[in-house]
């Protein structure tokens, strides 16, 4: 056998993995970071996924070699992170409603990466996603953050296996089958009684990890429960009307002390905004943007919250409630209704990923974070223009038209 093709193969294959990967560099007429100022004349250099440098053009260098992308007269941002999704899973099944409690589920294995919810979602720039379950019982089941790459394998889409266990307040866990939680009073005590055990089961581990106690008794309904006592993943609270956004602060921040993001406060939520600021609670508002105060009178939403002092502010969609892709106007609703524009574009990038814990990652451009980024034509909050580009980890994801 003559071995020189396997050996001329194999120096190929050698020389091929010694080539660095080819650096691109975006220009832009104008380029938004969101927690930094915005700069003319920009460029963005992304390589392995990855920003590597960003700034003016003039004083920004282009590696040697590298791919240029001239957007023009076009400007970029970062891709939008919506933290109550309820799509990507081809058609739901996030309700499981036999139980009240169910912090062993998780939407991870509901996950379908072909569905075309995605391609929707990232058509209006959303490249980062929470899809929880529904709000069918009190504990849900944790949610799953994920990149918005439809068609791809599962693994290329998810950030954290468990982004944030989804816990329901009033309304819609309230139960009808003659069991405990057809009132908010049996609902809280569920509620309580399950954290006290994940609280108790936590400890009970981290004891045995210091050889300060036995081995616990391994509890797979508690396994979930354990990390966000341990302080690895937070609990978005669905949260509506005045006297539960109290309750929630209460029970999650003032009595347990985890890692909680208020969500929804909606209705007359927003009469609560006071004693929510002493707090500093972390609020992700919608996907109602407006309520009418008991003279009749619009009263924004968002408004209301920051001009309390809620300063800790991100915006959703609630998708499929608001379409996925109209994340935008969410906020440009919140901005004509007296919300300042600043506050409204980091509610859709950089505040939503540090209430989450993954701003080193995504919600601004930053050199070391992921190149996730959407190309526009101007504001990036103006809803007359649907995003003409939006890049993940520096690959194209969709282009304007791709999505109806």
């Amino acid at each position: 056998m003559n071995p020189a093709p396997t050996l001329r193969a194999a120096a190929v294959l050698t020389f091929a993995a010694a080539v660095p990967a080819q650096a691109t560099a975006h220009l832009a007429a104008r380029i938004v970071p969101a927690d930094a100022p915005p700069f003319e004349r920009g460029v963005l250099v992304e390589e392995k996924g990855k920003i590597t440098a960003l700034g003016p053009r003039a004083t920004t260098a282009i590696p040697p070699g590298a791919k240029v992308e001239d957007h023009g007269d076009l400007w970029l941002s970062p891709g939008f992170v919506d933290l109550h999704h309820h799509v990507s899973g081809g058609g739901g099944d996030i309700n499981d409603m036999t139980l009240p409690i169910n912090a062993e589920l998780r939407t991870l294995d509901v996950v379908k990466p072909s569905d075309d919810a995605i391609a929707r979602t990232v058509g209006g720039g959303v490249t980062t996603t929470l899809f929880i379950p529904g709000s069918g019982t009190n504990i849900s089941g944790f949610g799953v953050l994920l990149k918005m790459r439809r068609g791809k394998s599962l693994d290329t889409m998810v950030v954290r296996e468990l982004g944030a266990m989804k816990v329901a307040q009033g309304f819609n866990p309230e139960r009808g089958s003659g069991d405990l939680g057809a009132s908010r009073m049996g609902s809280s005590a569920l509620l309580t009684k399950a954290l006290e055990r994940g609280k108790a089961y936590a400890e009970a581990w981290r004891a045995h990890a210091a050889g300060k106690g036995p081995k616990p008794e391994f509890a797979p309904e508690l396994e979930q429960l354990r990390a966000v006592f341990d302080g690895d993943v937070p609990v978005l609270i669905h949260t509506a009307g005045l006297r539960d956004c109290i309750a929630t602060a209460r029970m999650f921040q003032d009595v347990f002390k985890v890692r909680m993001v208020l969500s929804h406060g909606c209705f007359d939520g927003w009469l609560a905004a006071a004693s929510l600021a002493k707090r500093q609670t972390p609020l992700n508002l919608g996907p109602r943007m407006y309520e009418f105060d008991r003279y009749g009178r619009f009263q924004g939403t968002c408004q209301a919250y920051w001009d309390a002092g809620c300063t800790n502010m991100s915006i959703n969609t609630d998708a499929p409630v608001v379409a996925a892709e109209e994340l935008q106007l969410q906020a440009a609703i919140a901005v004509r209704l007296g919300l300042p524009y600043q506050a409204a574009l980091q509610a859709l990038t950089i505040a939503p990923a540090r209430q989450i814990g993954i701003a080193d990652r995504v919600g601004s451009l930053a050199v070391g974070k992921d190149a996730d980024f959407q190309v526009t034509v101007g504001d990036p909050l103006d809803p007359r223009h649907a995003p003409r580009a939006v890049y993940i980890e520096g690959n194209l994801v969709h282009r304007h038209g791709d999505t109806r």
